[in-house]
This record gives structure tokens, C-alpha cells and sequence, in this order.
């Protein structure tokens, strides 16, 4: 079968190629095996790409891809209720994703109303945008929501999410046309990073309070300033480290979060019953029964016109690698997604 497969670690125009002699992947008991139709790109399969520091790392060759949409081919023990639905799935250790058939154990039915492309740019976005600001951050109606990097694909969910809720958002991005996405989405205040103070711009549009709840998926440089940005008692969000070259295993002061009196609630999306020597290296994932439940919470918003996956750019298995370095230049939007079979 064909796949994007990273051959040698470096940046993505060096280290990817797309291959049609990769062996055909069997589900195990409990997964299932989909013949993909769309994949999407995420900034972890760059950090893979490097080989640099990621929260899963592989030697080559591997294939790269996380999330998958397409019908059930082929199922292990345990999992046969899936067999020839069209599914939306997260590949195990997330990678393998990128080719014409892959492997899920996390999987969940695709949304109706949703095309391929869509329910492939969906599920990793809305489901860690609603454990951070459901299951960890218990937002409610009324408050502020400060959501970094607004623009990119689970910036945009996040936006969603909120206003679904009735949260109010300010949301930040980096220029004109990303500032303006981020406002057709329903965000009441947008700051451009880019020319814009952020502290000041959060207080001008909290009278001083700051936001009650800080969404983050960048890290990076900028969270310190992002930590004076919350509320008194507010809750920030450690959702992902796309702007940290260390993927934020180097850890930040604890010194500025006790001046601010603010909690930080990690969040990792993962669906999985875990052994205690993985609990032992600090895995401590939501189990299953979760990822069913906000399944189901996030297809009737769906259904209801609330939310909707922002699909910034649909490229082939060959634009892969071009398409993974626009996004190491942050010259996306929303999600690019990778048609792989009709």
C-alpha cells in the first residue's frame, strides 16, 4: 500500500517520502483496521519528523499520522461491532495514519453531515478542546476564555467549544486574515499577536480582571506573559507545546504561577486503560468510557449547527512533506487534511 513514511529524521521536505511497498497493517484484539479516505497533518508528525523531542518518538522508517477517517475494513478480537461502518479513528502511538489503510484504537462513528475531510480534521481538535475546557477546566456559562493561537485547527475548536458553551472568548492569532477567522468563528475579542500587547489587550477587554480560563495549545516563549493574562484563581490549560523545542519537558518556573494565584490543569487526549509501570513515567490517560461520552456530546453539536471542523487546506499523500513545512512556518489555518482514497 501507499504511505507518506518519514525514511530519515530531518525536516519534513528531507525526511519524508511516499512509498508503495508498505506492508498492510493487521488490528490486534480491540482494534480496528480502516481504509482511509482522509488523514490529517498535525505539528507533532514535524517533532516526529526531527526526531527531536515529542511525546511519542520512533526510528525510521515509520509512518506518520494520527487522526483517520474512512470505513472499517478489518477488526481484531473484540471490536467486529465496527466492521464496514465509516468511522473517525485515533492510529495507535499516533502514527500510521498517512496511508491507505491504518490501524485505530481509538474509534468512534464519523459524524453524519460531516464529508470525509471534515470528519478527519475533527476528532483530535474538538475532543482534547473539550476535555480541557469540560472535563479539567468545568467551564460555565458567563465566563472568559482567553484561547492562544486561535486560527489553527484546535484553536478554532476551542473557539467553537466555548461559545457553545456561553463561555465569552478572547482569542489571539498572528495577522489580518487569521484574526479574522478566528472572528467569523464567534470570538467577541481578537488580538493580533503580532502588532498587539496581549496583557494589554486581555485587560482591555476584561476591565483589569483577566480571563477565567486560559486555553494554550503553543507554549513557548510567550506563556509567561499568557500566565499574567488570568483572573484571580483562574485556571490555565497546558494543552500543547507546539512553539517549545523541548515539547515542554523542560519545565517553566512555578514562581510566576504562585505570584498569580493560578492553577494549571494538564491535559492529554488519550483514551486508554493503562498498567501501573506506564502510570509509573506519570501516564495517567481518561479511560474509554470518556472519549464514548464526549463523542456522543460533540456529534449533537454537530447535529445542531454549533460546531464545525475548519478545514484550512486538502492536499495528496505527495503534497505532504511541502504541506508539513507550512505548518513548521505557521502559513496554515484550521487543519490540513490529506485525501488518500475516493
Amino acid at each position: 500500500m501507499r504511505a507518506a513514511r518519514v525514511v530519515r529524521h530531518g525536516e519534513p521536505r528531507e525526511a519524508v517520502e511516499v512509498r508503495d511497498d508498505v506492508d498492510v497493517p493487521e488490528p490486534g484484539p480491540g482494534q480496528v483496521r480502516v481504509a482511509v479516505s482522509a488523514a490529517s497533518l498535525n505539528f507533532g508528525d514535524i517533532a516526529r519528523c526531527r526526531g527531536g523531542v515529542a511525546a511519542v518518538l520512533a526510528e525510521p522508517p515509520f509512518t506518520l499520522g494520527m487522526d483517520v477517517a474512512g470505513v472499517v475494513d478489518a477488526t481484531g478480537a473484540g471490536a467486529e461491532e465496527w466492521l464496514g461502518r465509516r468511522v473517525v479513528g485515533i492510529t495507535p502511538m499516533s502514527l500510521g495514519g498517512l496511508a491507505e489503510h491504518a490501524l485505530a484504537g481509538s474509534v468512534f462513528e464519523a459524524p453524519p453531515g460531516l464529508d470525509d475531510a471534515e470528519a478527519a480534521a475533527f476528532t483530535l481538535p474538538f475532543h482534547v478542546s473539550w476535555l480541557a475546557l469540560h472535563e479539567r477546566a468545568h467551564l460555565r456559562p458567563g465566563e472568559t476564555v482567553l484561547v492562544r493561537s486561535g486560527a489553527s485547527a484546535v484553536g478554532t475548536a476551542a473557539v467553537q467549544l466555548a461559545r457553545a458553551a456561553g463561555a465569552r472568548v478572547v482569542a489571539t492569532a498572528g495577522g489580518p486574515d487569521k484574526t479574522a477567522l478566528c472572528a467569523e468563528l464567534g470570538a467577541d475579542v481578537v488580538v493580533d499577536h503580532t502588532s498587539e500587547d496581549v496583557f494589554d489587550a486581555v485587560m482591555d477587554a476584561t476591565a483589569d480582571r483577566g480571563a477565567d480560563v486560559i486555553f494554550d495549545p503553543v507554549g513557548g516563549d510567550l506563556t509567561e506573559t499568557i500566565w499574567t493574562c488570568g483572573a484571580l484563581g483562574g485556571r490555565y490549560l497546558a494543552v500543547g507545546f507546539n512553539d517549545d523545542p523541548e515539547s515542554g519537558l523542560t519545565g517553566r518556573p512555578l514562581r510566576k504561577l504562585s505570584m498569580a494565584n493560578l492553577s494549571v490543569l494538564g491535559v492529554l487526549l488519550a483514551y486508554l486503560e493503562v498498567p501501573r509501570d506506564l502510570r509509573r513515567l506519570g501516564i495517567n490517560p481518561f479511560p474509554p468510557d470518556t472519549g464514548r461520552r464526549v463523542h456522543e456530546a460533540l456529534l449533537g453539536l454537530v447535529a445542531d449547527g454549533s460546531i464545525r471542523p475548519v478545514v484550512g487546506r486538502r492536499t495528496t499523500l505527495d503534497g505532504v512533506a511541502a504541506a508539513l513545512e507550512d505548518h513548521a512556518a505557521r502559513r496554515t489555518t484550521g487543519r490540513t487534511v490529506v485525501t488518500i482514497q475516493e
